[in-house]
């Protein structure tokens, strides 16, 4: 992974090369635990170089399959997060916040005009530029990492969460077959043909191959159970929030 890091930015390594590896990594896995020849000099450099090259060929894939699933996403919430999080409709920040983030905003921004409720309320389309315009304003001047680290940290989060969930059937078939693969391979090694009771059966299996089994079902249960459109909504509000945030800490 050190080598890998040096070919990346922080940003693409966090939100898109670390999806794309959890793509392949059931496939990388099985091979080096049930291959014998994947485990030497030769057969790993093989087997490294073609990961690498599947790794970089998905993140690359990541951005535009992560923007097409944004802007379903974003359409199904009824906009953007950071247009979203400012309306007075929505309660994901406190009246008072948002007073004082508005306040700041017009003190900021020259065309920003704070938005009262009413006003939000007879047209909503005008509010949502002027919330997108603040938006915009805050990705734009706070792009240094060191001086606003939480905004870049919640960035990377929602990056990371969105692109994984693009690609969730593809992770999910990929762990399920590597783990029905896996499954009949250790049961042709180990049990076929054999007249051993189920317990005298498990105990036979290398710890490797059990733990391969468990790995595989973990990794499965995971894209199934916890890559969904739920997280990446949390994800997206929190990022969102850290963003307005920062418009208290700008000169």
């Amino acid at each position: 992974m050190g080598s890998i890091e040096k070919l990346f930015d922080t940003y693409s390594l966090n939100a898109r090369v670390k999806p794309a590896f959890m793509l392949v990594f059931p496939i990388v896995i099985a091979l080096f635990t049930l291959f014998e020849p994947s485990r030497s000099w030769g057969g790993g450099a093989v087997t490294f170089i073609v990961s690498f090259g599947i790794i970089s060929l998905a993140a690359n894939q990541m951005s535009t399959k992560g923007n097409i699933l944004q802007e379903r996403l974003f359409g199904k919430w009824g906009g953007a997060p950071t247009t979203i999080i400012l309306r007075h409709s929505d309660l994901r920040l406190d009246k008072h916040t948002k007073s004082r983030y508005m306040a700041r905003l017009q003190e900021l921004i020259p065309n920003f005009l704070a938005v009262s409720v009413d006003q939000e309320c007879n047209d909503k389309n005008e509010a949502d530029q002027m919330y997108r315009t603040a938006a915009n304003y805050l990705r734009e001047h706070t792009r240094d990492t060191k001086k606003y680290p939480l905004v870049f940290k919640e960035n990377i989060s929602y990056g990371f969460s969105r692109n994984a969930r693009a690609f969730k059937w593809l992770g999910t078939v990929i762990s399920f077959f590597s783990l029905c693969v896996s499954v009949f391979v250790i049961w042709y090694r180990n049990a076929k043909g054999s007249d051993s009771s189920l317990l005298d059966l498990v105990f036979r299996i290398p710890f490797e191959q059990t733990a391969l089994v468990l790995l595989l079902l973990s990794m499965l249960l995971i894209w199934i159970f916890f890559v969904t459109e739920k997280w990446v909504e949390v994800r997206a509000f929190t990022y969102a929030k850290a963003l307005f945030a920062s418009c208290e800490k700008l000169i």
